[in-house]
């Protein structure tokens, strides 16, 4: 296996990835669920989610708190990298002697027969030797356009659970506390608050918002904060998030 190959497994896992940043109530299906994987009484596990809701950080949490309390063997896989990387799907043989197998950015597989038909292998390897497997992915199992039939039947039996939209508030709340503990900021209450309100949904698109007003929280003063600053970011925070959401409409119509 080749190096390359190698980076797109598990060795990209980020060590502070916590089921703790996961803490909502939305959430409790979803950690119920990992404690069954946890405890071996759940083999399959498809989770479903937008991009830019947290799945590629879910899975990292999911394989640090699987290594931890079970001190089993774990790999994970980014289909986007690994596919590009590895087209006739060497890396998936084998890999029945992990105990988990997280398989994220599944949809990508809808690019590639070969990759296809390599997992579907591998579910059927895994499926012999029990051991387990996630799948992570924007769409449903029934939603992937996957060419081979055997494939689509084999995702369509794992039980499938959808990550929360953020909608909820109090979900949109913990996400960018979370967010900001990572990135070790304080936000200005009244800046905080506008966020929560008028800001993005999910994570991926908070960031992108945090980016561009970063400029102004290097400057700001930890005694007094201008009305102008705060109305600067307030505007920016407004502006970035319609060009999201137009991003992200223009891309569901392609």
């Amino acid at each position: 296996m080749t190096q390359a190959i190698q980076d797109s497994l598990n060795l990209d896992i980020r060590p502070e990835a916590s089921l703790d940043d996961f803490r909502s109530s939305s959430y409790r299906p979803i950690l119920d669920a990992v404690d069954k994987l946890v405890q071996g009484s759940l083999r399959e596990l498809f989770i479903v989610g937008a991009s830019g809701f947290g799945k590629t950080h879910l899975a990292s949490a999911i394989y640090e708190h699987y290594i931890s309390m079970t001190s089993k063997m774990v790999i994970s896989l980014n289909l986007t990298e690994l596919i590009e990387q590895d087209p006739h799907a060497t890396a998936l043989v084998g890999l029945e002697m992990f105990d988990l197998i997280i398989v994220d950015d599944l949809q990508m597989v809808r690019h590639s027969y070969e990759w296809q038909e390599g997992l579907f292998h591998l579910i059927n390897r895994i499926r012999e030797h029990q051991k387990q497997i996630l799948y992570l992915a924007d769409d449903p199992a029934r939603e992937l356009q996957i060419g081979l039939l055997d494939l689509h039947t084999r995702l369509s039996l794992a039980p499938m659970l959808t990550l929360p939209d953020n909608d909820d508030i109090n979900d949109r709340r913990i996400l960018l506390e979370v967010i900001l503990k990572k990135k070790n900021w304080k936000l200005p209450e009244e800046i905080f608050e506008y966020l929560l309100e008028e800001g993005p949904r999910n994570a991926g698109d908070i960031n992108t918002v945090l980016d561009h007003i970063r400029p102004l929280l290097t400057r700001l003063s930890r005694v007094q904060i201008p009305k102008k600053t705060i109305t600067e970011a307030k505007q920016i925070i407004l502006h970035e998030t319609f060009m999201l959401e137009i991003s992200d409409n223009a891309d569901s119509n392609f």
